[in-house]
């Protein structure tokens, strides 16, 4: 008997969308029009009068965060209507803003949506690796921790369950099969929480499948196995299996395959930065089939690992997607194979329109549906974990760390195991190194996401480099980087390797 059922209509569904993507599409962006054709933000752009893609993309301009941050404002104030005519059943946080943290307001809609997308990706997992859903189940989905639960109108930060994302049913069915901790809510440092996971982990003779967002979440508790193996294994009661572990993590390299022999699949991001530490991963799970995630965030799902295609497909029915190049906004019907663009998208969550900053290659085109790879995020956002920190946000950072700071300093995001921030300082800058990356690692810790990193030991913490001449270093990068080439000086720098 197959470890979950109910998933065939998900597939299904999905199956019939990829047939027809134009359809499809035209159909999700009428739906979300009519159902908020009478909220604010519907009324003041006349939705109910739009008829199709081409007046759509007349009335409403493309926007970023800020342009829809005052409309969150008022709904995290618990006012109704604004950006949808759905109720907000809930905020969830992200970094990415110029203040650091972002409130993404959810609805029912917008789950729905989500579910649309990873229950066909769960269905197809299970069709082609029918053993990685077999036995324990490992998730990493939301940051343990956030800086607040509720906004200042009483609406919820976070839904509470992580797997609501899957919907009632599966949801139910993934909970009786994942591993959990209590102790991981409650760490306090990235070395306990990962002695917590390495702990639970160890414990789970049948685990099969682990889901997290970065393989960099995974190698530090890899390593905390071999380094704390001896306060571990004291852990761990039953003998015959705390007697397989010892053998196993006594080696050189763990032998993983004698702690997990039912692990199957590991599913995480393996391009852009990720693309080394999923690599990485691979040399230290050889018997496990390291699956790369699609491009999924917090505001929206747009593509999810499918079939046997080397790239992932695009969530065709989940939200509305348009594509941008330097010369026009396309629908997926008027892609073009190999190009490269800067992904748009309409939700149901109330963000229409939404620049993502997210850039992706068209690697491949199948009935006109594209597969994606995600090929870094636009306008100099750095992003090694998921931490999407801006430059607006930076130079806030830097002025919170140090009078003047950002007209004597760069930073850097470097990609290293574990990958951190580089601080690059002019000779004449009077504070202390040390002083000064505590104190801007703190300040960075006002984006969520990079806090949660640091938290989990994804990021390590940022170290400081001296220059004579900072024009001077930065002119090497303008040579170097052909989006450098028309800008001023930036503050954040595009991600060089350690």
């Amino acid at each position: 008997m197959p470890p979950f059922t109910g998933l065939t209509a998900a597939l299904t569904r999905f199956q019939t969308a990829l047939a027809q993507p134009k359809q499809t599409q035209q159909a999700v962006l009428a739906d979300i029009l009519h159902r908020n054709r009478d909220c604010a933000f519907g009324r003041e752009h006349r939705f109910a009068e739009l008829k199709d893609y081409g007046d759509f993309a007349r009335a409403l301009p493309v926007g970023r965060y800020e342009d829809f941050s005052p409309f969150i404002g008022q709904i995290a104030a618990s006012r109704s209507g604004i950006l949808t005519a759905e109720a907000i059943s809930n905020f969830e946080e992200t970094g990415g803003s110029s203040g650091g943290a972002k409130l993404i307001p959810y609805t029912d809609g917008l789950y729905a949506a989500f579910r649309r997308a990873v229950l066909p990706w769960l269905a197809d997992l299970q069709r082609q690796r029918p053993q990685a859903l077999a036995g324990r189940l490992f998730f990493v989905i939301s940051p343990l921790t956030r800086s607040r639960n509720k906004t200042e109108g009483g609406i919820p930060i976070g839904s509470g369950n992580d797997l609501d994302y899957f919907g009632r049913e599966t949801g139910a069915a993934l909970t009786e099969k994942t591993l959990f901790l209590p102790e991981l809510l409650a760490a306090q440092t990235a070395e306990e929480w990962q002695f917590h996971c390495a702990r639970l982990l160890l414990s789970a003779e049948n685990l099969s499948f682990i889901s997290v967002w970065s393989p960099s979440i995974l190698l530090p508790i890899l390593q905390t196995m071999q380094e704390r193996q001896d306060g571990l294994l004291a852990e761990i009661h039953e003998p015959r299996r705390r007697a397989v572990l010892s053998r196993a993590l006594s080696a050189t390299q763990p032998d993983t395959r004698l702690i997990w022999p039912q692990l199957d699949t590991v599913s995480c991001w393996d391009s852009h930065t990720a693309a080394a530490p999923a690599a990485l991963l691979r040399q230290k799970l050889p018997h496990v089939w390291i699956q790369g995630k699609g491009l999924l965030s917090t505001e929206a799902v747009s593509s999810i690992p499918f079939s046997d295609g080397l790239h992932p497909i695009l969530a065709v029915d989940s939200h509305f997607y348009e594509f941008a190049d330097d010369r026009d906004i396309y629908p997926v019907w008027a892609l073009q194979n190999g190009r490269d663009y800067r992904l748009i998208v309409t939700t149901q969550g109330g963000l229409y329109r939404y620049d993502t900053g997210d850039r992706v290659c068209i690697r491949s085109m199948e009935n006109g549906i594209p597969r994606l790879e995600f090929v870094g995020r636009d306008s100099l956002t750095s992003d090694l974990c998921g931490e999407k920190l801006t430059e607006a946000f930076v130079r806030c950072a830097m002025l919170r760390t140090a009078s003047g700071l950002p007209d004597h300093a760069l930073l850097q995001g470097v990609n290293a195991a574990p990958p951190y921030y580089r601080l690059i300082l002019s000779d004449g800058h009077p504070a202390s190194d040390t002083g000064l990356t505590a104190a801007l690692d703190n300040a960075l810790g006002e984006n969520p996401q990079y806090a949660y990193a640091r938290r989990t030991g994804q990021l390590a913490p940022p170290q400081c480099v001296r220059t004579a001449d900072l024009q001077q270093y930065a002119a090497a990068l303008f040579r170097a980087d052909q989006r450098l080439a028309l800008r001023k000086t930036p503050l954040l720098l595009p991600p060089a390797d350690a």
